[in-house]
C-alpha cells in the first residue's frame, strides 16, 4: 500500500513539474516586445505616399526574404488619410479622409479595399495570411479637419453619439488648439483628456485600429517634443485591454527626449524614439551615440513595458533605395552613406539593442543591403546579448588616452561592449574621425564594464566585418578601423 500511494504521488507530482515549463513558456509567448521588435516601415522610401499595391507588394518580400529573420512587421506609415492631389503636402490641410466621427480613414484612390467602410480590414488580413503582422501610423489627438467639422464623438462601448451631462459632445468640445502638434501645426492638435469625451474620442480611434486587425501602432507627435502623457495613458489602456490580438505601441517622435522623460512612459509603451528624424546622413548617424549611450547607461534597454516590456528606439535604418523627407515621389535614389558608415549604423543599432527597422524600398533590395540588415552575428546581438553598454577603456588617435572621460569621447572613437548567451564577449569599435584610426583595449579593462565578470588574457577573438580571425590576443584586442567605420570582434576569454 505504502509502495502504491508513493507511486501515485511521484505520478501527480512529475505531471506538475512537466506543467510548470509550459506555464512559464505560456508566459513568454504572451510578454508583448520580449525581444526588440523588427520590421519594415513604408517612410523612408515612400514618405506618405504608398499605394495598397505597392504596400501589398512590399509585405509579400519581406515575408518571403526578411521574415525569417526576424522582421515580421509591416507599417504604412503616415498621411494614410490623405488625398494624393496636386499641392498636397505633409502639413496640408482640408483634403484627408475621416468620417462621421472624425475618425481618419484610409484614402480609396489609394486603398481601395477601404471602400465600404472597411477600414485596413482586408489589408491586414492579407498581411496574416502570409505570416506577418500589421501596423499603422497615427498622429496625436484630434485633425484640424474634424474640429472645422465639429463632428460628433463616438461612445464605441455603446454603439453612438457620446452623451454626458445631457448633452453630445462634439470635436470642438475636446480639442485643445493651443497645443498643435509642433512639426504639422495645421494637421492635428492634442485632445483634452480630463474630459470623458476626450478619452471617449481617443478610445473610438484606437479600437477602431484593433477591429481593423492592426498589431503595430506607431503613435506620433506624443513623445519627445510632443510629450503627452495622458493621450498615451488613454491609448495604453486601450491596449491593455486587447486579448485576442496584443498591439505593439510605439511613441515618436524623439526629438529631445531624455531617460526622465522615458521613465515617465515607459511602462505604458513597447518602443519609444530618442532622436529625431534619423536619414542617410553621417551626421544623422554620429548623432546616435551619445543618445544611445545615456539610455543605456539609464538602465531603459529592455526596460518594463506595456504588458512586456519596452525598448529605446533608434529610428529606421535608411539603407537601400530611398527617397526623402517630405517628399510626394516614391524611392528614386540610394543611400548616400558609405558601405563603412552603414555598417557602423547597423552596428550600433544591434550593441544598442535598438528595435530594427528596415526603411529601404525591399522590392529593390540588393545583396549588400540585404546582408548588412540579416548579418546573424548582429541580429544574435540585437535580440539576445545582454549587458550592452558603451565601453569607455579605449584607446584611439593622438594621445591614446583611457578612460570613461577620454579616449570613448575626446578622440573620435567610441566602443561599445555585450555579453552573449554562451558566455562570448562582443566588442564594437567606432571610428568618428574623418581619417582611418588604430583603436584598442586592454582586456584586462573589459571587466570594469561587466559586473561580475572576471574577464583574463588571452582572449580568442574574430572580428564580423573583416572575417578575420585574430587568433589568440594575449594583451589587448585592436584594429585599424576606417574613416566613419567600425569593428565588431566576438571574444571567447577565460
Amino acid at each position: 500500500m505504502k509502495f502504491f500511494a508513493l507511486s501515485i504521488l511521484c505520478f501527480f507530482s512529475s505531471l506538475l513539474l512537466h506543467r510548470i515549463p509550459s506555464a512559464n513558456a505560456a508566459d513568454k509567448e504572451t510578454e508583448h516586445a520580449a525581444l526588440p521588435p523588427r520590421g519594415w516601415n513604408s517612410y523612408d522610401s515612400f514618405c506618405w505616399i504608398i499605394s495598397e499595391q505597392e504596400f501589398l507588394e512590399s509585405a509579400d518580400i519581406v515575408a518571403k526574404r526578411l521574415l525569417p529573420h526576424g522582421y515580421e512587421y509591416v507599417v504604412v506609415d503616415y498621411l494614410w488619410y490623405r488625398k494624393k492631389v496636386k499641392g498636397a503636402h505633409i502639413d496640408s490641410e482640408g483634403i484627408d479622409l475621416i468620417d462621421e466621427w472624425g475618425r481618419m480613414v484610409p484614402d480609396p484612390e489609394r486603398w481601395p479595399s477601404s471602400k465600404g467602410g472597411k477600414g485596413f480590414t482586408e489589408i491586414a488580413k492579407k498581411v496574416h495570411d502570409i505570416g506577418l503582422k500589421f501596423g499603422i501610423h497615427v498622429m496625436k489627438g484630434i485633425s484640424t479637419q474634424a474640429v472645422n467639422a465639429n463632428t460628433l464623438i463616438y461612445d464605441y462601448d455603446k454603439g453612438g453619439p457620446y452623451m454626458e451631462a445631457g448633452r453630445r459632445w462634439r470635436a470642438q468640445d475636446i480639442a485643445i488648439k493651443e497645443k498643435p502638434c509642433a512639426w504639422m501645426p495645421h494637421g492635428f492638435m492634442a485632445v483634452n483628456t480630463k474630459l470623458g469625451a476626450g478619452k471617449a474620442f481617443l478610445r473610438s480611434l484606437h479600437k477602431q485600429y484593433a477591429d481593423w486587425g492592426v498589431d503595430f501602432v506607431k503613435h506620433d507627435c506624443a513623445f519627445g517634443d510632443d510629450l503627452d502623457e495622458g493621450e498615451i495613458a488613454v491609448v495604453s489602456e486601450v491596449f491593455k485591454g486587447q486579448q485576442n490580438r496584443p498591439i505593439i505601441y510605439s511613441l515618436s517622435p524623439g526629438t529631445s527626449a531624455t531617460p526622465a522623460m522615458a521613465q515617465k512612459i515607459n511602462g505604458l509603451a513597447n518602443m519609444y524614439r530618442v532622436t529625431g528624424d534619423d536619414w542617410d546622413s553621417w551626421p544623422d548617424v554620429a548623432a546616435h551615440f551619445s543618445v544611445a549611450r545615456d539610455f543605456a547607461a539609464a538602465n531603459m534597454t529592455g526596460a518594463l513595458g506595456l504588458k512586456g516590456k519596452s525598448w529605446p528606439d533608434l529610428d529606421m535604418l535608411p539603407l537601400g533605395w530611398l527617397t526623402d523627407a517630405n517628399s510626394t515621389q516614391g524611392p528614386y535614389r540610394a543611400c548616400k552613406l558609405t558601405q563603412d558608415e552603414q555598417k557602423t549604423q547597423i552596428t550600433l543599432w544591434a550593441m544598442a539593442k535598438s528595435p530594427l527597422m528596415f526603411g529601404g524600398d525591399v522590392r529593390k533590395l540588393d545583396d549588400t543591403t540585404y546582408g548588412l540588415i540579416t548579418n546573424p552575428t548582429l541580429l544574435e546581438i540585437d535580440h539576445h546579448s545582454s549587458n550592452n553598454k558603451e565601453f569607455p577603456y579605449i584607446n584611439g588617435g593622438k594621445g591614446g588616452a583611457t578612460g570613461p572621460s577620454a579616449g570613448a569621447i575626446a578622440s573620435g572613437v567610441r566602443s561599445w561592449i555585450a555579453t552573449g548567451r554562451k558566455g562570448e564577449i562582443y566588442l564594437a569599435f567606432f571610428n568618428l574621425n574623418n581619417a582611418k584610426t588604430t583603436i584598442w583595449a586592454e582586456i584586462a579593462d573589459l571587466s570594469k564594464a561587466i559586473p561580475g565578470w572576471k574577464i583574463k588574457p588571452p582572449c580568442k577573438g574574430t572580428e564580423i566585418w573583416s572575417g578575420k580571425d585574430f587568433g589568440v590576443m594575449k594583451k589587448s584586442v585592436w584594429a585599424e578601423v576606417e574613416t566613419h567605420g567600425c569593428a565588431l570582434f566576438v571574444l571567447n576569454c577565460n
